[in-house]
This record gives C-alpha cells, structure tokens and sequence, in this order.
C-alpha cells in the first residue's frame, strides 16, 4: 500500500503505540482487500463496550461481544483516538441509560427481563474509559443529526449501519457499512485503506426501481410508511445491488429520509440508495450510473400495494394483544417525539403494556426541556436516551410469549426471530394499542 508521510510515521510509532498498533492492523487488512492507499476520515461511528467484566461469569458470555477485548490492549497502552480535529469519533446504542439503571417499566428493568448489577457497572467502566481515551460516547445510532455533520465527498466509517445508509443516500458522504474491528482501528489512525464504498465505482446503481404515482399520492409523513417504502424496496433487491429509485415523492422529511435509508441496514447488502433528485450527484439517472443508463438495467415497478404489503407482511403476531409499544430504531428525532407527544397527550398507556420511545441524547434533552418527555411519561410511557431495547433482548432470552408493535422494519429484521411475536403499525396504530392494548389496523383498513 501507498502511504503518506504521516501515515509511514503512525506505522513507525512515531506518534505513539496506538496509533502504530492500529496502523499494524489497517495496513494488514488494507493488504487483504487489496487497498492501494489510504483515504482520511472526517467521522468514526463505533460501538460501546463492558470493561473488566468478570470471565468467570455467565454474563460474561452474554455480554462481552467483543468490543471491550479489542479495546483492551489500546486502554492499557494509554492510547488516544485521533488528536485530528476534522475527525471525531462517537459510539453506537449500548445497553441501558446510565444513570436510570434501577428505573422499572423500561428495556433493561422489566417483567421479562433486568440487566444484572455486574454488567450496568461493566458499562460505566466501558463507558469512561472510552470517553477519557477521546471518544465522544454518544450512544446513539444517529449521530449524523447531532454530533457531526460530515459534507459531500468526505470518507467517513460507520458501524451503524443505518448512519451509514443516511451518510451515503442522503449527504452524499463515502462510508460502507464498517466492521467492528477496522472501524475501531480507524478511530486511533484518522485513516482507512479505500475500498468497498469508498470507491467510486462501487457505489453506481444495478437497478432501477420506479414508484408509481400514487405512492407520491398517498404515502403520508408518518415515519412507518416511509419504512414500509423502504422495506418494499429492500425486500425486492435481493441481491440485484444498489438501487436507483424514481419518481420520489415531493416532501422527504429528515425523519421520513431516516425511516427510509435504515431499510438498507437489514435487507440489502450495501447501505446507499440513489434517491434521484435528492442523492447528491444523483439528480438524474445518468448522473447516478455515471454515464448512459444501461440498456439492459433491470426496472422494478413500486406500487402503493408493495407499501401496504409489508405492514401486513411483518405482522407475525397470531393475537392483536399488544405487550410493548417500541418506537425509535433508528433513534428518534426531536420531530418526531413531537408526533408521539402530540399524539399521546391527555392519555394514558394501559396498565399491562410498556410503552418505550429511544432517542438521542440531544433530542432527550430537548423533549425535557420543552415538555414533551414529560406528556409522555404523565401518559405512562418511557423515552430515554444511550439504548435500544434490541440490545438488550439479544443478549439474554426474554422469553416469546409477548408481542411488540412498532414501526421500525430495521427493528422487526434485526430483532424479530428472538421468538416472540410482532406486529408493524403507524403512529396512530401505535398510540391507539399502547392505549387500549389492543391491535386495531386503520392506516391500510378496507
């Protein structure tokens, strides 16, 4: 591989055993994939970990996936993340809210489940000794909206993958869908070998999709039908590659453009749609494929029936009982906690189901400010910050006789074959069963 100057300095040690040992590792794997040099970064997305969690304890097994074992050595060492200040580097959703740890009705301390001591005090050590080494420990899987704002062009690498489906789709910055030990490495050098998605002609679509008329029609503001939009899409790829879509509705809010993107994390191999008219460098088919359009590019019709199909599609729940109301995978904007506060405001969530609603740490602080977390939690609900519940549900067995409702597709793909049943609905689908605790369909009702 080429290397710059201060790159060869990295791998030298020269500026310190962190970054050679990261150098070490990016050089070998760049070798692997056939790299031929290094591209900067402006953002590192990474995940959070357990530090000093006991190996002779079950939850060791449970909860030790690996971060904290890479992250181990280059504690020990002292080590930095990058002291560039073009980059920063954040973390992805753990485990619980820090400082909420004993607080029943929520992911981590519910009738199905509790995290154990050993592990919230594992996770605080992870958590500060990330932070002391550099890291910004946002725990959030949308950090895109408010802890950096790479531009157009700039490399970036994100473990979260749908970050790195809005990074691409949306702010036309180069980012694949990381793995969990370059990306860490990456975050101590600045630097990545260039492949995958950083290269260019990997990112030009393979196939068209074009949505019908009344798609532009009929598909509301209401996050769920973006996803479903997106999960149509994803789930017609099928390997086909990167799509282009056409024909796109006029207004494309940011939650609306979240809800979409987070469709390529879980169904399709590369996180980037070309959006035409809204993907930079993708205002039309040629520009998107880079020259003439193929004449023997597959095109796939969307149709308002292939939105509605995958609500009813991802229902696998045999009952309409609803036992959790789960909103905010990816996590929510301020926007859209303003929907479920307005939404929920003047009622109250029934006594047998636990209604939860994630987000940023910055949205968190902005819906108590203003007064939204607290309609939410006056009606019975739960919204926090640092988490996703899936976190939790993987990593012990909650059992499978519960069912969730939720709006997520990313959700259901990622967490749903856990065992227990599901059920994707709207926003007022939604309120109405964490209300009633009942399931009654009206976004699609005949």
């Amino acid at each position: 591989m080429r290397l710059n100057t201060y790159e060869q300095e990295m791998l030298e040690g020269k500026h310190g055993k962190g970054k050679r040992f990261a150098m070490e590792k990016l050089v070998d794997f760049g070798r692997a994939v056939g790299a031929e040099e290094m591209v900067p970064l402006t953002f590192v997305h990474y995940i959070g970990c357990v530090k000093d969690l006991p190996r002779d304890t079950p939850e060791y097994q449970q909860f030790e996936w690996g971060q904290g074992l890479q992250l181990e050595p280059l504690f020990e060492m002292g080590a930095k993340v990058t002291d560039d200040p073009r980059v920063t580097c954040s973390t992805d959703p753990f485990l619980h809210q820090l400082d909420r740890f004993d607080e029943p009705g929520t992911p981590w301390n519910n009738k199905y489940y509790k995290l154990p001591k050993i592990v919230h005090e594992a996770s605080v050590r992870g958590y500060e000794a990330m932070k002391d080494a550099g890291w910004v420990p946002t725990h959030s899987c949308t950090p895109q909206f408010n802890t950096v704002s790479p531009k157009r062009g700039e490399y970036a690498a994100s473990c979260e993958s749908s970050c790195a489906a809005y990074l691409n789709t949306i702010m036309g910055v180069k980012t694949n869908r990381e793995n969990a030990v370059t990306g860490m490495y990456a975050a101590y050098a600045g630097v990545l070998p260039k492949y995958g998605m950083l290269l260019e002609e990997n990112r030009r679509p393979k196939v068209i999709f074009d949505l019908a008329d009344e798609i532009k029609q009929h598909i509301v503001d209401d996050p769920a039908d973006w996803a479903a939009l997106g999960g149509a899409i994803a789930m017609k790829v099928n390997n086909r590659g990167i799509p282009a879509v056409t024909n796109m509705p006029d207004r494309l809010t940011t939650s609306a453009a979240k809800a979409l993107t987070a469709c390529a994390s879980p169904g399709m191999n590369d996180p980037m749609l070309h959006l035409i008219g809204i993907t930079p460098g993708s205002d039309t088919l040629e520009q998107a494929f880079g020259g003439a359009v193929p004449a023997n590019v597959e095109r796939i019709p969307i149709t308002l029936a292939d939105v509605r199909a995958v609500y009813e599609h991802l229902r696998t729940a045999k009952t309409d009982k609803v036992d959790i109301v789960h909103m905010g995978c990816p996590h929510l904007t301020y926007e859209e906690i303003r929907m479920i506060a307005r939404a929920i405001e003047g009622k109250k969530v029934h006594p047998d189901v636990m209604m939860w609603a994630q987000t940023d740490t910055p949205s968190y602080n902005m819906a108590k400010h203003y007064g939204e977390a607290k309609i939410i939690e006056d009606a019975g609900g739960k919204i926090y910050h640092q988490t996703c519940a899936g976190m939790n549900m993987l990593s012990k067995d909650w059992g499978s006789n519960f069912t969730v409702a939720t709006s997520s597709f990313k959700q259901i793909k990622i967490f749903g074959g856990l065992g227990h049943s599901l059920i994707f609905a709207s926003l007022p689908e939604l309120i109405n069963a964490a209300v009633t605790g009942r399931y009654t369909p009206s976004r699609w009702a005949r």
